[in-house]
């Protein structure tokens, strides 16, 4: 699809709307996309779809933010072929636990993991990839999951009120929600799940591969303008940061906001470049293997076409 003014319109749909996906609000307010000539279209998963990569599939976007657990879940469930990962959003894994009660150490090598064990947790439940990577920290640890007291199958909102209500004595949540308790002193900080299971290949955007062999440039020029946003997030601060993505949040305190990119950023949450190399692809995949949403290992060079982004940082 091409605009009148013959820039290249690109439709993007996110899955939802958490602070764990800066680079994306950051790409566009700060119009990196728009600098490589493209028009995009943006816009939150919602109605009919479950899930952006639904929407991808049924060609009612041209790129969308997923976690590229779901083109290796398809794959081993023998699909020919997934849709393909392009450029990486995050490196990490931006989900928190937390405890009802005070820990006595703060730090993360601090936790006691055992205060975990026959415990009550209420994992979110809008996808499988967050509860994943818990269940992989965990076993780790020596801790069963199939052992503790679970509340499952909540949403983020519904998952909170739960917690509020007196439900639960540990909570997994991404930010801002996350913050917004501990702010409060409603929750406090357990373990912070990105420095625990280091860099992982988490979430990315994907495309068609017959979209990626139809219009290669534009898919060039769209991995190039989030390239220098992920530069730009790179070289700056959090409250620099949190200012270009505050129309995002309008909703939310914007120290909240600010926080939490500060606690994105000291982890190293967001990459430098959007590359997606392999041993983070392969380190996501050993948690998906582990949670039992896979069974086989699934090729690289099926499920991620790197040129893309191999070409955006050359």
């Amino acid at each position: 699809m091409t605009s009148s003014n013959n820039r290249q319109t690109v439709r993007v749909m996110e899955a939802f709307r958490i602070v764990f996906y800066t680079p994306i609000y950051v790409a566009v307010a700060g119009g990196f996309w728009e600098s490589e000539g493209l028009d995009v279209t943006f816009s939150t998963c919602a109605p009919p779809y479950p899930h952006a990569f639904a929407a991808l599939n049924e060609g009612a976007v041209d790129i969308a933010q997923s976690g590229i657990m779901r083109s290796i879940i398809a794959s081993d469930w023998g699909a020919e072929s997934v849709p393909a990962h392009i450029a990486k959003i995050n490196a990490r894994d931006g989900f928190f636990v937390l405890s009802r009660e005070p820990q006595q150490n703060l730090s993360q090598e601090g936790f006691d993991w055992e205060s975990l064990r026959g415990s009550t947790v209420i994992p979110v439940g809008f996808t499988a990839m967050p509860w994943a990577s818990f269940q992989f920290a965990l076993r780790k640890h020596g801790i069963d999951p199939a052992k503790l007291r679970l509340i499952p199958g909540l949403g983020l909102l519904q998952a909170r009120d739960a917690f509020l209500a007196g439900e639960g004595d540990f909570i997994h949540l991404p930010q801002p929600v996350a913050e917004e308790l501990m702010a409060k002193g409603q929750a406090h900080l357990a373990v912070a799940l990105g420095p625990e299971n280091g860099h992982i290949a988490y979430s990315s955007f994907a495309a068609t591969n017959g979209f990626l062999n139809a219009k290669p440039e534009v898919a060039h020029s769209f991995v190039r303008g989030f390239a220098k946003g992920l530069e730009w997030i790179a070289s700056n601060d959090a409250a620099a940061i949190t200012g270009q993505v505050a129309e995002f949040f309008s909703g939310v305190i914007p120290e909240l906001v600010l926080k939490s990119v500060e606690r994105y950023k000291d982890h190293g949450t967001w990459p430098s470049d959007p590359r997606l190399e392999e041993p983070e692809y392969q380190g996501l995949q050993n948690i998906l293997i582990g949670a039992g949403l896979a069974q086989q290992p699934q090729p690289y060079s099926k499920v991620v076409r790197p040129e893309f982004a191999k070409a955006a940082v050359a």
